[in-house]
């Protein structure tokens, strides 16, 4: 059995064994971060549950050369998603909530939920179709997608904001007949795992995830998480010229008040890997099981229409009979992690350079690992 202590006791050794197979990526990272291209950003893969290799590179913040190590916390952007729709199944485990079930069953105000020509839709979605991306919601590109932005949010509470999407944001299509990426949706989701749980979001992901699986820095971007967390890195964007610049952001929302469901957590890399490496091991963690067999089987189901599985993962490579065999997730402040079954690899990239503006660097440094465990 893996355990993720074995990731802090092999860092050094394991990496000085191996380092020099992944000199192609060294490389790669020093001239990307030299020439501009990112800021800063960590990177640690594991193999068969040890350390393959782990680099903190670049900064943190290009003023103050404050680095970005290893352990350095980050807004992970839409990883976010995949770590609620865990928490989703977590509570499915103990007998809170039903993913498969109507969401009116938690939300009573979507049982007035409309299209956006009025019509009232055909069924409630499902938690699952929302956590999939195919439960009807705006996509998150089209005009009022992105809530986060808007003043109207500030300062309420999850529910009222949830509650206020009824009338505000009208469902984009009938839930189960189109793939849509969807913010709007994952907050849905979110508003139906804390009425299910009758706790504040940000409250349920430290007590039913983070806590349970020693994720210490790992929380839903709050007043209260911003005290207790070491400072953020500075967040950057390439400006006209390509230069990279300051990306200002949003205002940290008072304690357990609306932030994007599916883009505001923070973690740093090595809780992202105790995460990982729970669903890597069937849903056990350290020995003892986080979820049962079942519940894991369930969450790993594949979704139609879309490219997803039930607990909000995209699937990057199936086998024939559309089982998942590797699964990942991006995120838009430049983060990227994935878990290859197949391989028996696990991946882990933050960065804080807006991943629009550096997909370049990520998909070339993929191509770079994976090159490398190829010729071991």
């Amino acid at each position: 059995m893996r355990f993720i202590a074995l990731v802090f006791l092999l860092l050094l050794v394991e990496t000085q064994i191996i380092a020099s197979d992944f000199d192609t990526v060294s490389s790669f990272i020093e001239e990307s971060v030299e020439g501009g291209v990112v800021a800063g950003g960590s990177l640690l893969i594991l193999e068969r549950g040890l350390v393959a290799y782990e680099s903190g590179f670049g900064y943190a913040d290009i003023e103050s050369r404050n680095p970005f190590t290893i352990e350095t916390p980050a807004i992970i952007a839409s990883i976010s998603k995949p770590i609620l729709g865990t928490l989703a199944y977590r509570l499915s485990e103990k007998g809170k909530l039903d993913p498969g079930a109507p969401i009116t069953n938690y939300l009573p105000a979507y049982a007035n939920a409309r299209l956006e020509n009025g019509d009232l839709l055909n069924r409630p979605p499902t938690t699952i179709e929302l956590l999939s991306h195919t439960g009807g919601t705006r996509l998150a590109e089209r005009k009022l997608g992105r809530p986060w932005f808007a003043s109207w949010t500030r300062g309420l509470r999850l529910d009222e904001v949830v509650n206020n999407y009824v009338e505000k944001i009208p469902f984009e299509s009938q839930p189960g007949t189109k793939f849509a990426y969807s913010g709007i949706g994952t907050d849905i989701a979110a508003g139906v795992i804390e009425a299910a749980a009758g706790i504040p979001r940000n409250q349920l992901l430290l007590d039913e995830l983070a806590i349970p699986l020693g994720m210490k820095h790992t929380r839903f971007r709050d007043a209260a998480a911003v005290d207790a967390i070491s400072p953020l890195p500075t967040r950057y964007y390439y400006g006209k010229s390509g230069k990279l610049l300051v990306y200002k952001g949003l205002p940290v929302p008072p304690t357990n008040t609306y932030s994007s469901s599916g883009g505001s957590i923070i973690s740093n890399a090595p809780d992202l890997a105790r995460w990982l490496m729970m669903i890597q091991n069937g849903g056990i963690h350290q020995g003892a099981p986080f979820l049962s067999t079942k519940t894991f089987q369930e969450m790993l189901l594949p979704v139609s229409p879309g490219n997803r599985i039930r607990g909000g993962f995209g699937i990057l490579r199936k086998n024939n009979s559309g089982q998942p065999l590797a699964i990942g997730h991006s995120g838009s402040s430049g983060t990227y992690c994935w878990i290859d079954f197949e391989t028996d690899v696990i991946g882990i990239m933050l960065t804080q350079t807006k991943g629009t503006d550096i997909k370049p660097f990520r998909l070339e440094l993929v191509e770079r690992i994976n090159t490398c465990l190829e010729s071991e």
